[in-house]
């Protein structure tokens, strides 16, 4: 998930959505993770709890419609 180079990062990455979906949702299955992940992220981007969980909400969101894509 990460870029295997990151000298050498051209803006130009493709990701797996299908991966980075199923990931994000592993880590929000249930809300003692979810809110262990939103701290976390909290904590190191000095964003509020509320707004890291919009943030995820909007990233799954996102994710899932090019999923969605990508199957057609």
């Amino acid at each position: 998930m990460q870029n295997e180079n990151p000298e050498q990062d051209d803006g130009d990455v493709e990701i797996d959505v299908d991966q980075w979906l199923f990931a994000i949702m592993a880590m929000t299955r249930n809300e003692e993770s979810k809110e262990e992940l939103i701290r976390k992220i909290s904590s190191k981007t000095g964003q509020s709890p509320e707004k890291v969980e919009k943030i995820i909400v909007a990233l799954l969101q996102v994710l899932a419609e090019h999923s969605r894509t990508n199957l057609n």
